[in-house]
């Protein structure tokens, strides 16, 4: 049985290969995941290099492609329409798994019997290190007390989590075909919908800061994607009918004005009027949200950016 499917974007991936493929041997229920690599047309040989590591791997590998290169949210997408384990992990090739990630979250979620199974995020910079944490919440049912909770003060950290397969594709949660806020998109769908959550109080997830890593890229049209991942959250969350006048609208707002608007401004302080104009459109009553009230700091943030 396979008990959890890694799936692993390739995009000039191939000198992290060797190391990757060492990390995942060392998991502790290696013989019971698969690992899913997705090529997403990076130009080198990632692919070739996977595949020849994978010969001597103690674990399931399979292969696949996204039409043309898309960004790491397509390629899990596409590793998603592949995988046949329980649960989901996401892994970016530079990054590491603590040797107990799988069996921990999975015995966790299995205990639970949770829809998602999380811990905390190890983050490696140089000879540095610091643990970035998940708000903690009990195990079991994830009531509208937690989720609210979770959803106020969550930062993405979506590749520390694992995702129950069958949940995912019964609620159509997936990425978008964005290039920005794609993760932090489909942990706060998959965060709106689960019944059932657990944690593990310790960080599983080893993320390797480097510098000229894809995600540091510079790219001034960066704002635009991200204000595509979070327009899209909201439109999903109303075909789920979760975004109107008998649900907490204010929730899904509050979260859209942090991470779409605030935190697009972050990324590219020159479009500040086309993305106040943008999130004031899809959110024109900003100032009345009751998170926000709540919130010091983004209610200052979006009074300054609308003065």
């Amino acid at each position: 049985m396979i008990r959890v499917s890694v799936i692993v974007p390739l995009y000039k991936s191939a000198q992290f290969l060797p190391t990757l493929f060492g990390n995942l041997q060392q998991q502790s229920i290696a013989s019971d995941i698969e690992c899913i690599f997705i090529d997403d047309h990076g130009g080198d040989d990632s692919t070739a290099v996977a595949r020849s590591l994978a010969a001597d791997a103690p674990f399931k590998c399979l292969f696949g492609a996204t039409a043309a290169n898309g960004g790491p949210g397509a390629a899990r997408n596409a590793g998603l329409s592949l995988a046949t384990g329980e649960y989901i992990a996401f892994l970016d090739s530079d990054d590491a798994l603590n040797a107990t990630f799988c069996e921990r979250l999975y015995d966790a979620a299995f205990t639970a019997n949770a829809d998602l199974a999380y811990g905390h995020i190890l983050e490696v910079n140089g000879s540095r290190s610091r643990v970035r944490r998940n708000p903690v919440v009990g195990n079991g049912d994830f009531n509208q007390g937690k989720r609210e909770y979770f959803l106020t003060h969550y930062k993405s950290f979506f590749t520390s989590f694992i995702y129950r397969r069958s949940f995912l594709l019964e609620n159509g949660i997936d990425f978008p075909a964005t290039r920005s806020g794609e993760d932090s998109c489909f942990l706060a769908k998959a965060l709106l919908l689960a019944r059932r959550i657990a944690c593990v109080n310790e960080a599983l997830y080893h993320y390797v800061r480097r510098e000229g890593s894809i995600t540091k890229e510079s790219n001034p049209f960066r704002y635009e994607e991200r204000l595509k991942s979070f327009d899209a959250l909201l439109d999903f969350a109303r075909e789920k009918g979760i975004y109107g006048p008998d649900s907490d609208k204010d929730l899904l707002d509050y979260i859209y004005i942090k991470k779409a608007m605030i935190t697009g401004v972050l990324d590219c302080r020159s479009a500040r009027s086309e993305i106040v104009n943008h999130c004031t459109n899809r959110v024109p009553d900003m100032r009345g949200n009751r998170y926000l009230r709540r919130d010091p700091a983004a209610r200052l943030a979006v009074f300054a950016l609308q003065a």
